[in-house]
């Protein structure tokens, strides 16, 4: 691993004290009690005075309600953390999160120009923020790292642990996806997102924001 990564995954081992609770939270949502994990939290978020630990509050909150099939309180948690975030600058974590997480509860909730417009406000502001950092931001957790299970519990404070099992997505034993990516190359699979993108903003210009969202969250399953 380079210096530079092995630094980055320190700076995210780094302790806060602000978020202990979230030892609390962690030991509920491995116990599949979501709603408690979420009482959990949101009865610590009165105490936090930092921006960015008030928006990971709401953030992992979004996650565990989308998990409940409460989109509402998912998309509304969702918000609340993209109205902090847009307040200050994140070091550890891709503000691309909080809108694919909100992408993902509309769609379920049946919104789909929302779903599809939160989808492409998250690539451009990933695509901003590796352009602003020159290359290195790859040690950033980002929703492409969610997917793919990057981090592991050892890299992480209980704040971005917490993040991880909260977010977690749920595959299906039958994924057929799954199951041709591991028979296909790489290079086809660059080829099978990329088209798959072109499909979505093609849909997306004619204004059948259902194809276009579909297309996107398709494409996801590559990564």
């Amino acid at each position: 691993m380079c210096l530079k990564c092995k630094r980055g995954r320190n700076d995210l081992k780094k302790f806060d004290g602000s978020s202990s609770f979230y030892d609390e939270a962690i030991k509920l949502i491995d116990l599949n009690d979501f709603d408690g994990a979420i009482k959990s939290i949101k009865r610590n978020i009165d105490s936090l005075e930092d921006q960015d630990e008030i928006a990971l509050a709401y953030l992992n909150c979004g996650f565990l309600n989308d998990k409940l099939g409460d989109n509402i309180s998912a998309i509304d948690d969702f918000s609340k953390s993209i109205f902090f975030e847009t307040k200050i600058d994140i070091i550890q974590r891709s503000k691309d999160i909080s809108y694919s997480g909100r992408s993902n509860s509309r769609y379920k909730n049946g919104d789909f120009q929302g779903a599809i417009d939160d989808k492409r406000k998250a690539k451009k502001i990933r695509l901003l923020e590796i352009d602003k950092s020159k290359g290195i931001d790859d040690i950033k957790i980002d929703y492409k790292n969610i997917l793919l299970g990057t981090f592991l519990k050892i890299d992480l404070e209980p704040k971005y642990n917490a993040l991880i099992k909260c977010s977690e997505m749920r595959k299906s034993k039958y994924d057929l996806i799954s199951d041709y990516k591991k028979v296909i190359s790489d290079k086809k699979i660059k080829d099978v997102i990329k088209k798959l993108e072109f499909i979505s903003e093609s849909k997306y210009k004619i204004g059948d924001y259902k194809a276009s969202i579909r297309a996107i969250r398709r494409a996801e399953k590559y990564f």
